[in-house]
């Protein structure tokens, strides 16, 4: 066998290939989508195995695609995987707090169950951020006590988020259309709504009136017969 012979053209002699355990006839051992040479001489991956890292993503998709680097799980040290992050949460691999919010995307997967992709997931007017660290307010509850007010509005007033009796509900005329608090940025409806869309009962007195109604009628009709 020739030193310089490379059966495949993969960018490794047969002999390397001998060396590597990958298959001298096969340019592409693992089927990743790189060379079995350009894994070895140019970005030092496992030419037989197709995710060597073991974070979802293929050796090629992270180096064509994502930008992640092979070698590393997880490329921005948030807590999730790089291919968590680009198939399952949809966050950015590169960005560990892909939404700007003080939180990684981590934290807010793991821990807050929080968006990762939005800054403010209840909509309240308070970034996840604040409620969890500086208000100790739910950041899914857009109004932590029930009260009534969206945390956002409760913190702007000076009433306390985490106390329903000092609750000062904002008036009809200062929500949207749909719902959504216009001060606050409170989308989520009105807070503590209860209200009814079946019809109302009509009232006892009426019912008694027309009873007594009939009742004429059919004395008066008896009384022509």
């Amino acid at each position: 066998m020739r030193d310089d012979t490379d059966s495949d053209g993969d960018g490794l002699t047969d002999r390397e290939e001998q060396v590597f355990g990958t298959d001298r006839f096969d340019e592409d051992t693992d089927d990743d989508g790189l060379l079995d040479g350009e894994e070895v001489n140019e970005w030092e991956t496992d030419p037989l195995d197709e995710d060597t890292d073991d974070d979802g993503l293929t050796d090629f998709e992270e180096e064509s695609d994502s930008g992640t680097d092979p070698l590393d799980e997880d490329c921005d040290e948030d807590g999730l995987l790089d291919g968590v992050e680009v198939y399952e949460t949809h966050t950015d691999p590169l960005d560990e707090d892909t939404d700007d919010d003080g939180l990684s995307d981590g934290e807010e997967v793991l821990e807050t169950e929080t968006d990762p992709r939005n800054q403010d997931s209840d909509r309240d007017g308070l970034s996840d951020y604040d409620e969890v660290n500086n208000h100790g307010t739910d950041p899914n509850d857009a109004d932590t006590d029930g009260g009534g007010t969206p945390d956002g509005a409760e913190v702007v007033t000076g009433t306390d988020p985490l106390d329903p009796t000092d609750d000062n509900p904002p008036s009809d005329d200062e929500y949207t259309e749909d719902g959504g608090y216009l001060d606050g940025e409170y989308s989520g409806g009105k807070p503590g709504c209860s209200c009814s869309t079946a019809d109302d009962p009509a009232p006892s007195g009426l019912w008694a009136g027309l009873l007594a109604g009939l009742a004429v009628l059919g004395i008066r009709r008896r009384d022509r017969i």
